[in-house]
């Protein structure tokens, strides 16, 4: 089979364009959405429907207001994945579209036989449509039997939130892909855009001339001025960051997978170990990185939105970004502080240092980080809800995809983005004074390791030379031989990483 060509750059602008214009497209039948939603419920919709059609027409509302946000959020995430310029970048960006999958066949079908407001209004559309119903239900069965499985489950798991594994985040990370999820949300569209089409139409019959009115009405447009945030020297440094940080984690995984090579090629059970639990489950540095990484990243993606709606719409990823890796980080809950990573990991080892500079350094960061723990913004769990939940807000009784249109059309001052901006500098400090931690970690591990890996690789050559004079058999002398370099080669590999 011959191999996939790349598209073309002119193929990829064309994609972009075309999202765009579906992103804007679809952002202002969200928005007539919300405004049919606020008529119905003051009544002002009574001259054309009647009491028994309200709950009907308020359900078809909600559910294409929730289909128009999903569609939203697709194209903004794949057009920062094309915007990206590393394959990182692209894999932290587009990662988001798993979470946006799986909520939306969750809210539209479900994974139990319980009705959903979708399932109930297709009940209604079959006589009407028979046709579309039946090729909208095969299509999500498809998508069912390809992406709606456990270890998908377990992937959306892992973007949505940050793992508490930080090998597992990683891991999973590398299955994600530009043409892997373009294939994902490929077949996710194959459902939904033929439910979104029904639902307009349906919405159009029952309002008539009403849900044409609604068009006229204006949306909230705010341009951002994003050099008054922060300077093009951060943005730069921002770049720099991504790529030297994303090359670390690359070398650490690399580590990772060639020791799990030795230990399933020699059973080592590997994973038994203390140490190697520190290396991977336990590595705090790992945790710092990820969480860099993913802010670093979706602030660029905001940074090369275009419209009001993609910049709002990745302002709300860079909020939950900052909102999940400042409650690892430090936490907005005192109580649990000790707990943090920053507590356990950085202070607590810095501060028993002679090193009166660098307990310096710790204290102004600290007072960062609790200047952060206070912003609003940060820990606003309500925002947080609205933009990570698809359905009803049962706190709130709203829909969460009215809930982020009250937030778009209410936009934050430049003032208020600072503590985002805030919250990447404090990164880059806490990445900085960990690499102290594990410098001088490191200088007493690498001793100790060197000693151990020294005295263990004279154990095996002490053995060689026995079995060399006592084993007359050449054909087990020559495998052993072979076993060994093979063995000698491996270790060499993680020593050099």
């Amino acid at each position: 089979m011959e191999e996939a060509k790349p598209a073309s750059q002119e193929s990829l602008n064309m994609l972009s364009a075309n999202m765009k214009q579906t992103m804007e497209d679809v952002y202002k039948q969200l928005y007539v959405d919300m405004v049919l939603n606020e008529a119905l419920g003051k009544g002002m919709l009574d001259s054309v429907i009647t009491n028994d059609d309200s709950e009907y027409v308020g359900t078809v509302i909600n559910v294409h207001a929730n289909v128009c946000y999903a569609i939203l959020c697709l194209c903004v995430q794949c057009r920062a994945s094309l915007k990206s310029s590393s394959n990182v970048e692209k894999k932290y960006n587009i990662r988001r579209s798993v979470v946006t999958a799986h909520e939306m066949y969750k809210y539209l079908y479900g994974f139990t036989d319980k009705q959903t407001s979708w399932t109930k209004i297709e009940q209604e559309l079959k006589t009407k449509y028979p046709d579309d119903i039946r090729l909208i239900d095969k299509a999500a069965k498809t998508y069912c039997d390809a992406y709606a499985q456990e270890s998908d489950g377990e992937l959306r798991n892992v973007a949505k939130h940050f793992s508490d594994l930080p090998e597992e985040f990683f891991c999973n990370l590398e299955r994600v892909s530009e043409r892997s999820e373009t294939d994902r949300m490929t077949a996710l569209l194959g459902f939904m855009q033929p439910i979104h089409t029904l639902l307009a139409q349906e919405l159009q019959d029952k309002l008539g001339i009403l849900y044409s009115v609604a068009f006229a009405q204006h949306m909230p447009v705010q341009k951002f001025q994003v050099l008054s945030v922060c300077s093009e020297d951060t943005i730069n440094k921002l770049q720099e960051g991504i790529k030297k940080y994303s090359a670390i984690v690359g070398k650490v995984m690399s580590q990772m997978n060639a020791a799990e090579i030795i230990d399933k090629k020699f059973d080592l059970q590997i994973r038994e170990n203390n140490q190697w639990r520190n290396y991977t489950d336990n590595n705090i540095g790992l945790h710092i990185l990820y969480v860099y990484l993913d802010a670093a990243t979706t602030f660029n993606a905001f940074l090369h939105s275009e419209t009001f709606v993609e910049y709002q719409q990745n302002l709300s990823y860079l909020i939950l970004s900052a909102h999940e890796g400042f409650k690892k980080l430090y936490g907005f809950d005192e109580t649990r502080r000790d707990q943090s990573f920053w507590v356990r990991a950085i202070k607590s080892y810095l501060m028993k240092c002679d090193d009166e500079q660098l307990k310096k350094e710790v204290a102004e960061v600290e007072a960062k980080l609790d200047a952060l723990s206070k912003s609003d913004l940060l820990q606003d769990e309500d925002r947080v809800v609205a933009f990570t939940h698809v359905g009803t807000i049962k706190k709130q009784k709203k829909e969460a995809s009215f809930k982020v249109l009250d937030y778009f059309r209410n936009p934050l001052s430049q003032d208020d983005l600072k503590p985002l901006v805030g919250f990447l500098y404090v990164m880059n400090n806490i990445i900085r004074l960990y690499g102290e931690v594990l410098e001088k970690e490191n200088k007493q591990l690498n001793k100790e390791t060197e000693e151990k890996f020294v005295g263990f690789l004279n154990k095996i050559e002490e053995v060689d030379k026995l079995l060399s004079q006592h084993l007359s058999n050449q054909e087990q002398l020559e495998k052993w031989k072979t076993t060994l370099e093979d063995f000698k080669t491996l270790m060499k590999k993680i020593m050099e990483c």
